[in-house]
């Protein structure tokens, strides 16, 4: 499959029918957390709400629950993010929150990640195995529009697979605006779950398990993920 690392907007928006025309013959294109509700992030009201150094999953949407689960075997080939545009200084304050002592280094970034549910070790305990995750991607050439980012390597995808964003800095991809408590994300933290130390990096080591303790609502995560399934 041929990708790209930097695309202009029409590019991104019609990725998915380009995916869609490459994929084998009778495969299915799924699109994961895809809805027909239109729900827009927060940036750049105030406060402007971000996802910060973490890796999460959309758990519920109103009725809908496991969003993010795949039913399929097949392959990643892609995910697609609806990303706020925050202001100058909005930027530049989710830059430093990111890492202070590097500022440059906290610009807005993601990746996507593959995660099996595991075990629980006792009760009320919710543990995902990182299968694998995708390169990073830069998300600040578009801020205020919806990108398409076509994976360099296509990902092992398995029913019952959670496909979930990764965040090494900070991704204006958080909607809050008139939802209720039927949207929530789950988070690759612990208790607790109102800060985000840095003793809790993002879940982005392969052969990996964490935790995923930490349920944050009303919100949700504005990405969908693209499957192609093995016919």
């Amino acid at each position: 499959m041929h990708v790209m690392r930097r695309f202009p907007l029409a590019l991104a928006l019609a990725g998915a029918t380009a995916l869609a025309a490459s994929a084998p013959a009778g495969a299915r294109v799924i699109e994961l957390g895809a809805s027909a509700e239109s729900i827009a992030p927060s940036c750049p009201s105030s406060p402007c709400l971000s996802v910060t150094r973490t890796t999460g999953f959309q758990f519920t949407a109103r009725t809908r629950r496991n969003i993010f689960t795949s039913t399929v075997t097949g392959r990643l080939v892609a995910f697609t993010v609806r990303l706020g545009r925050p202001t100058t200084s909005q930027i530049a304050f989710f830059n430093r929150q990111a890492n202070a002592a590097n500022p440059a280094a906290g610009t807005a970034r993601a990746r996507v990640a593959v995660l099996r549910p595991q075990r629980a070790l006792r009760p009320g305990q919710v543990r995902y195995f990182l299968n694998a995750v995708s390169d990073e991607f830069l998300l600040a050439p578009y801020f205020g529009r919806t990108a398409q980012f076509p994976l360099y390597t296509t990902l092992l995808v398995r029913p019952g697979d959670v496909i979930a964003l990764a965040v090494p800095t900070w991704a204006p991809v958080l909607a809050v605006s008139g939802l209720d408590n039927t949207f929530a994300w789950r988070s690759s933290r612990v208790t607790p779950c109102s800060t985000n130390p840095e003793t809790q990096p993002p879940h982005t080591t392969p052969g990996t398990i964490r935790e995923y303790f930490c349920l944050y609502r009303p919100a949700k995560l504005t990405y969908t993920a693209t499957v192609i399934a093995t016919p």
